[in-house]
Protein backbone atom coordinates (compact mmCIF):
# COMPACT_ATOMS: atom_id res chain seq x y z
CA UNK A 1 0.00 0.00 0.00
CA UNK A 2 1.56 3.26 -0.77
CA UNK A 3 2.18 5.97 1.87
CA UNK A 4 -0.80 8.21 -0.51
CA UNK A 5 -3.02 5.02 -0.20
CA UNK A 6 -2.64 5.40 3.44
CA UNK A 7 -3.11 8.84 4.06
CA UNK A 8 -6.15 8.70 1.74
CA UNK A 9 -7.77 6.05 4.35
CA UNK A 10 -6.31 8.12 7.47
CA UNK A 11 -7.92 10.84 6.41
CA UNK A 12 -11.31 8.84 5.84
CA UNK A 13 -10.81 7.19 9.05
CA UNK A 14 -10.64 10.75 10.93
CA UNK A 15 -13.81 12.61 8.97
CA UNK A 16 -15.65 9.45 9.82
CA UNK A 17 -14.96 10.28 13.77
CA UNK A 18 -14.77 13.76 13.41
CA UNK A 19 -18.23 14.77 11.51
CA UNK A 20 -21.48 13.02 12.59
CA UNK A 21 -23.74 11.08 9.69
CA UNK A 22 -26.27 13.27 10.51
CA UNK A 23 -24.41 16.16 8.70
CA UNK A 24 -23.40 14.22 5.71
CA UNK A 25 -26.15 15.67 3.37
CA UNK A 26 -24.97 15.48 -0.37
CA UNK A 27 -26.09 17.57 -3.09
CA UNK A 28 -25.42 17.70 -6.77
CA UNK A 29 -26.66 20.30 -9.91
CA UNK A 30 -24.96 22.72 -12.32
CA UNK A 31 -23.58 25.64 -13.23
CA UNK A 32 -23.65 28.78 -15.76
CA UNK A 33 -21.76 32.00 -15.27
CA UNK A 34 -19.61 34.54 -16.97
CA UNK A 35 -15.96 35.18 -16.31
CA UNK A 36 -14.05 38.15 -16.49
CA UNK A 37 -10.25 36.62 -16.29
CA UNK A 38 -7.60 38.18 -18.17
CA UNK A 39 -3.95 37.97 -17.48
CA UNK A 40 -1.84 39.93 -15.61
CA UNK A 41 2.09 40.59 -15.82
CA UNK A 42 5.13 41.05 -18.05
CA UNK A 43 3.43 42.68 -21.15
CA UNK A 44 5.01 43.17 -24.67
CA UNK A 45 6.74 46.44 -24.99
CA UNK A 46 3.60 49.23 -25.48
CA UNK A 47 1.22 46.82 -24.83
CA UNK A 48 -1.76 46.61 -22.29
CA UNK A 49 -4.10 43.90 -21.39
CA UNK A 50 -7.99 44.12 -20.89
CA UNK A 51 -9.86 41.31 -19.63
CA UNK A 52 -13.28 40.24 -21.11
CA UNK A 53 -16.30 38.76 -21.10
CA UNK A 54 -16.03 34.67 -21.47
CA UNK A 55 -18.72 31.58 -20.54
CA UNK A 56 -18.73 29.02 -17.62
CA UNK A 57 -20.40 25.63 -17.69
CA UNK A 58 -20.41 23.25 -15.33
CA UNK A 59 -21.75 20.37 -12.92
CA UNK A 60 -21.09 20.46 -8.89
CA UNK A 61 -21.26 18.02 -5.76
CA UNK A 62 -21.63 19.23 -2.61
CA UNK A 63 -20.93 17.08 0.69
CA UNK A 64 -22.08 18.64 4.63
CA UNK A 65 -19.52 18.14 6.72
CA UNK A 66 -21.20 20.08 9.65
CA UNK A 67 -24.55 21.89 9.42
CA UNK A 68 -22.94 25.40 8.28
CA UNK A 69 -19.56 23.33 6.28
CA UNK A 70 -19.70 22.06 3.00
CA UNK A 71 -17.20 20.95 0.26
CA UNK A 72 -17.68 21.77 -3.03
CA UNK A 73 -16.45 19.88 -6.23
CA UNK A 74 -16.93 22.03 -9.66
CA UNK A 75 -15.80 20.42 -12.99
CA UNK A 76 -16.51 22.85 -15.42
CA UNK A 77 -15.47 24.26 -19.39
CA UNK A 78 -14.22 28.44 -18.75
CA UNK A 79 -13.40 30.46 -21.21
CA UNK A 80 -10.80 33.09 -21.08
CA UNK A 81 -10.45 36.41 -22.60
CA UNK A 82 -7.87 38.94 -22.92
CA UNK A 83 -7.60 41.91 -25.36
CA UNK A 84 -4.23 42.73 -26.19
CA UNK A 85 -4.11 46.21 -26.84
CA UNK A 86 -0.42 48.15 -28.37
CA UNK A 87 0.38 51.28 -29.52
CA UNK A 88 2.65 52.15 -32.14
CA UNK A 89 3.89 55.28 -33.02
CA UNK A 90 3.77 54.69 -37.28
CA UNK A 91 0.68 52.50 -36.91
CA UNK A 92 -1.28 53.98 -34.18
CA UNK A 93 -3.06 51.51 -31.60
CA UNK A 94 -4.28 48.23 -32.88
CA UNK A 95 -5.86 45.46 -30.62
CA UNK A 96 -5.60 41.55 -30.85
CA UNK A 97 -7.59 38.66 -28.46
CA UNK A 98 -6.10 35.98 -26.57
CA UNK A 99 -8.70 32.95 -26.34
CA UNK A 100 -7.93 30.80 -23.46
CA UNK A 101 -10.50 27.34 -22.90
CA UNK A 102 -10.19 25.40 -20.04
CA UNK A 103 -11.20 22.24 -18.09
CA UNK A 104 -11.27 23.67 -14.45
CA UNK A 105 -12.15 21.66 -10.91
CA UNK A 106 -12.74 24.01 -8.24
CA UNK A 107 -12.48 22.34 -5.00
CA UNK A 108 -13.62 24.60 -2.09
CA UNK A 109 -14.89 24.97 1.46
CA UNK A 110 -18.34 26.82 1.70
CA UNK A 111 -18.81 28.25 5.49
CA UNK A 112 -22.76 29.24 5.44
CA UNK A 113 -24.31 32.18 7.45
CA UNK A 114 -27.62 33.98 7.72
CA UNK A 115 -29.39 30.78 8.99
CA UNK A 116 -28.19 29.03 5.55
CA UNK A 117 -29.04 31.86 3.30
CA UNK A 118 -25.36 33.34 2.41
CA UNK A 119 -22.56 31.62 2.31
CA UNK A 120 -18.47 32.25 2.06
CA UNK A 121 -16.31 30.07 -0.30
CA UNK A 122 -12.40 29.45 -0.66
CA UNK A 123 -10.35 27.04 -2.14
CA UNK A 124 -8.58 25.91 -5.52
CA UNK A 125 -9.26 26.10 -8.78
CA UNK A 126 -6.81 23.68 -10.93
CA UNK A 127 -7.53 24.36 -15.03
CA UNK A 128 -6.00 22.40 -17.73
CA UNK A 129 -5.60 24.19 -21.12
CA UNK A 130 -7.75 22.87 -24.22
CA UNK A 131 -6.96 25.53 -26.71
CA UNK A 132 -5.46 28.74 -26.85
CA UNK A 133 -5.55 31.47 -30.06
CA UNK A 134 -4.62 34.80 -30.80
CA UNK A 135 -6.95 36.72 -32.85
CA UNK A 136 -7.50 40.16 -34.99
CA UNK A 137 -6.71 41.96 -38.02
CA UNK A 138 -7.22 38.80 -40.18
CA UNK A 139 -4.72 36.82 -37.04
CA UNK A 140 -6.35 32.97 -36.35
CA UNK A 141 -2.88 31.50 -34.68
CA UNK A 142 -2.66 28.70 -32.27
CA UNK A 143 -0.37 29.57 -29.66
CA UNK A 144 -1.12 26.50 -26.90
CA UNK A 145 2.49 25.03 -27.25
CA UNK A 146 3.31 28.33 -25.75
CA UNK A 147 1.44 27.97 -22.43
CA UNK A 148 2.01 25.79 -19.37
CA UNK A 149 -0.81 23.51 -20.18
CA UNK A 150 -1.60 23.76 -16.50
CA UNK A 151 -3.04 26.42 -14.01
CA UNK A 152 -3.50 26.92 -10.15
CA UNK A 153 -5.45 29.54 -8.57
CA UNK A 154 -6.68 30.64 -5.09
CA UNK A 155 -10.53 31.57 -5.04
CA UNK A 156 -12.77 33.55 -3.02
CA UNK A 157 -16.48 33.82 -2.84
CA UNK A 158 -19.48 35.40 -1.26
CA UNK A 159 -22.94 33.60 -2.70
CA UNK A 160 -26.70 33.75 -1.70
CA UNK A 161 -28.67 31.15 -1.36
CA UNK A 162 -32.87 30.79 -2.68
CA UNK A 163 -34.56 27.80 -1.35
CA UNK A 164 -37.00 26.94 -3.87
CA UNK A 165 -38.97 24.15 -2.64
CA UNK A 166 -36.44 21.01 -2.82
CA UNK A 167 -33.94 22.67 -5.07
CA UNK A 168 -31.36 25.22 -3.71
CA UNK A 169 -30.56 27.98 -6.69
CA UNK A 170 -26.99 29.80 -5.66
CA UNK A 171 -25.80 33.29 -7.21
CA UNK A 172 -21.74 33.66 -6.34
CA UNK A 173 -19.65 36.18 -6.64
CA UNK A 174 -15.74 34.98 -6.59
CA UNK A 175 -12.21 36.44 -7.52
CA UNK A 176 -9.61 33.83 -8.69
CA UNK A 177 -5.79 34.84 -8.81
CA UNK A 178 -4.03 32.29 -10.91
CA UNK A 179 -0.81 30.88 -8.74
CA UNK A 180 1.33 30.00 -11.57
CA UNK A 181 3.16 31.25 -14.61
CA UNK A 182 1.08 30.76 -17.84
CA UNK A 183 4.33 31.40 -20.14
CA UNK A 184 5.70 28.06 -20.84
CA UNK A 185 9.55 28.55 -20.24
CA UNK A 186 10.27 25.70 -22.68
CA UNK A 187 8.77 27.12 -26.01
CA UNK A 188 10.98 28.51 -29.12
CA UNK A 189 8.56 31.35 -29.48
CA UNK A 190 9.51 34.35 -27.87
CA UNK A 191 6.64 36.22 -28.58
CA UNK A 192 5.54 36.22 -25.01
CA UNK A 193 6.41 37.82 -22.02
CA UNK A 194 8.81 35.18 -19.76
CA UNK A 195 5.75 35.38 -16.88
CA UNK A 196 2.49 36.87 -16.25
CA UNK A 197 -0.72 35.05 -14.47
CA UNK A 198 -4.72 34.55 -14.76
CA UNK A 199 -7.04 36.76 -12.82
CA UNK A 200 -10.32 38.00 -12.43
CA UNK A 201 -13.79 38.07 -11.02
CA UNK A 202 -16.51 35.27 -11.89
CA UNK A 203 -20.25 35.65 -11.35
CA UNK A 204 -22.39 32.64 -11.11
CA UNK A 205 -26.08 31.05 -10.93
CA UNK A 206 -26.47 27.07 -9.92
CA UNK A 207 -28.84 24.90 -8.40
CA UNK A 208 -28.94 21.97 -6.18
CA UNK A 209 -30.37 19.29 -5.99
CA UNK A 210 -30.31 17.37 -2.05
CA UNK A 211 -29.47 13.82 -2.18
CA UNK A 212 -29.89 12.88 1.62
CA UNK A 213 -31.66 14.54 4.70
CA UNK A 214 -29.18 16.46 7.23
Amino acid sequence: MSKWTRFTLLLAIVASIAWPTHARAAAVGALLGVGRQGISGDAPPNTSYGARGGLIAGVQGEIALTPSIAVSVQPRFTQRRTRLTSVDDVTGQSALDLNLDYVSVPVLLKFGGAGGRTYFAGGVDVAFLHSAHLTGNGLDEDIKDRFNGTDVGALFGFGVVFPVGTPRITTELRYVQGLVNLSDDSSTTASLPDRFYSGGLELMAGILFPLGKP
